[in-house]
C-alpha cells in the first residue's frame, strides 16, 4: 500500500499525499487495519457521501479521513457511531470556541447552519466493524466554494490538514470507547442542533414527515413531533431539512 510521497504520521495514522478514496484504501485493506486505524489524505478526487453524492474539494483545503472502529457493542448498536464521531468532534470544536452543532444524522454545522463535515458510515459485517469516512472543510483560502460551506479556519480554529487529523483520530476514538464503555443515544443529543428544530424528512416515495425534533431513539433514530411522535430512521429518509 505504501508509495514514497505517503508517509505515517503517528502510528495510527496513514496520511496520503493524494488518493481516489480513503473509504476504498481502508475498507480493501480491512483486515490490515486495527480499532481506531486512519488513513488520511487532503488530496482526494473521488470522495462521496451519504447516498453515494459526490465529495470533492480544492487540493489542501480539506481533511478527507477514514477511522476503522472495531466497537463491542451489540450489532443494531453499530448504526449509531456516525452519531458518536459527531458528537465527538462537536465537543472538540465547542472547546475550541467553535459553536458547532450535530445534524442529524451525518453533518456538522457551524453556528451560521454552513456545513464543516460530513460523515460516512460503512459496516463490515464479517469484521464486527465499521469505517467512519469524514470529510471536514479545513481553510478555503482563496478558493471557490458552495454558499453552504464553511471551513475551521473560517471561525477561528486554525489548523493543517494533517494536525486535524491526528488529533481528531484522538477525539473520535476517546468518544466511541466512552459510548462502547455507557451506550446511551440520549448522551449525544446535547450535542444535537436538530433537536427542537421544525424540520421535514424528505423520504424516498416522495412523502414527508414534518414536525419538531424532540430527542433520539434507544439506537439513533430520530423522533419527530407531529400529531403523533414518528420514529424516522437514517437509512429511511432521503434529506433533512428545517421545516
Amino acid at each position: 500500500m505504501a508509495k514514497a510521497e505517503h508517509q505515517w504520521l503517528t502510528s495510527e495514522v496513514y496520511w496520503m499525499t493524494h488518493v481516489g478514496s480513503t473509504q476504498d484504501v481502508m475498507i480493501n485493506a480491512a483486515a490490515d487495519f486495527q480499532h481506531g486505524d486512519v488513513v488520511a489524505t487532503d488530496q482526494q478526487t473521488a470522495g462521496r457521501g451519504r447516498l453515494d453524492r459526490s465529495w470533492d474539494t480544492p487540493p489542501g483545503t480539506a481533511a478527507a479521513m477514514s477511522v476503522m472502529l472495531r466497537p463491542h457493542v451489540a450489532t443494531h448498536l453499530l448504526g449509531m457511531m456516525t452519531l458518536v464521531v459527531a458528537d465527538g468532534l462537536v465537543r472538540w470544536f465547542r472547546e475550541l470556541d467553535l459553536a458547532a452543532g450535530v445534524k442529524w444524522p451525518n453533518d456538522v454545522l457551524a453556528p451560521d447552519g454552513k456545513k464543516l463535515c460530513g460523515i460516512l458510515a460503512q459496516w463490515i459485517p464479517e469484521q464486527q466493524a465499521v469505517v467512519i469516512g469524514i470529510g471536514t472543510n479545513i481553510d478555503f483560502g482563496q478558493h471557490e466554494r458552495l454558499t453552504t460551506a464553511g471551513a475551521l479556519a473560517d471561525y477561528g480554529v486554525v489548523l493543517t490538514p494533517q494536525e486535524f487529523v491526528v488529533a481528531a483520530r484522538h477525539r473520535i476514538v476517546a468518544a466511541v470507547d466512552a459510548f462502547v464503555a455507557e451506550p446511551d443515544a440520549k448522551s449525544l443529543e446535547s450535542t444535537m442542533s436538530t433537536i427542537g428544530q421544525r424540520v421535514k424528512a424528505l423520504l424516498p416515495d416522495g412523502n414527508d414527515v414534518t414536525g419538531t425534533a424532540v430527542g433520539l431513539g434507544p439506537t439513533g433514530s430520530l423522533l419527530i413531533q407531529g400529531e403523533t411522535i414518528q420514529e424516522i430512521f437514517a437509512a429511511d429518509i432521503v434529506h433533512l431539512r428545517p421545516a
